[in-house]
This record gives C-alpha cells, sequence and structure tokens, in this order.
C-alpha cells in the first residue's frame, strides 16, 4: 500500500512539473510575438506606469527623500519620494527624449521603479547619495 502511495505521488509531481514547463514554453513564445519596432515607440504615448513631472524648478536628496518643486498655475508645489525599500535606478536621458526640465518615474517591475532626469536639471547624484 505505501510503495503504491509512494509511486502515485511521484508520478502527480512529475505530471505537474510537466505542465508547467509546457505552460512556461506558451509564454515566452507569446511575448516574442508581441515585439514592437523602435520607431512606434517613439511616437505613441508613455505606457499608463510612467509618470512624468514637468517644469521642474530643483531636485535633492535628502535623508533617503527625493525633494522636487515644480511650477504650476497655483504657484510651486512640493513633491517628496521616499527612495529607502525600493530597488530605484537613477538615470539621465539626452534632452530629445524628455522635456527640458523634467522627472520621469517608470515601473521596471515589482518593487522597481527608474527614476529619469533631464540633463537641464543641476543634480549630482553619487555626491548626494553618498552623503546619507
Amino acid at each position: 500500500m505505501r510503495d503504491t502511495l509512494t509511486t502515485v505521488s511521484s508520478l502527480l509531481v512529475i505530471l505537474f512539473g510537466l505542465s508547467v514547463l509546457f505552460l512556461a514554453e506558451d509564454t515566452t513564445a507569446e511575448r516574442e510575438g508581441k515585439s514592437v519596432p523602435i520607431s512606434d515607440l517613439a511616437n505613441s504615448p508613455p505606457p499608463p506606469e510612467t509618470v512624468l513631472f514637468d517644469r521642474v524648478q530643483g531636485a535633492r536628496i535628502k535623508n533617503g527623500v527625493l525633494v522636487f518643486v515644480t511650477r504650476e498655475q497655483a504657484g510651486l508645489k512640493d513633491h517628496y519620494f521616499p527612495l529607502r525599500g525600493k530597488n530605484i535606478f537613477f538615470c539621465q536621458t539626452p534632452s530629445s527624449q524628455l522635456p527640458v526640465n523634467s522627472i520621469q518615474f517608470a515601473a521596471e517591475g515589482i518593487n522597481s521603479l527608474r527614476i529619469t532626469f533631464s540633463p537641464s536639471l543641476k543634480i549630482d547624484l553619487q555626491e548626494q547619495l553618498t552623503a546619507l
């Protein structure tokens, strides 16, 4: 009886492993079929998980918090974004990809975020991050 139970449970584990293997192959094939040319990406609006702040007056990092000020119709508005506990990628792009004086937040996956600064913002990330 015990040998039969062991054999049946082993077969179930093997079948489950094979079904996961075949399901994983189908999802990778679907991703490869959805490739989009770069020229289409440049002309399309940003994806919904991207937030762009323009008319940024200044930015700095203080005590693990990204602080920046934007100019709006009602006046200046302060924005505070905590950096601790997240995987954050800082980058700076040529001015052709982002508007002047702007910061873009883009979700890169689970608990990961890419923060892109326009080159017109004068922020020294290395100095401010090592001052923590």
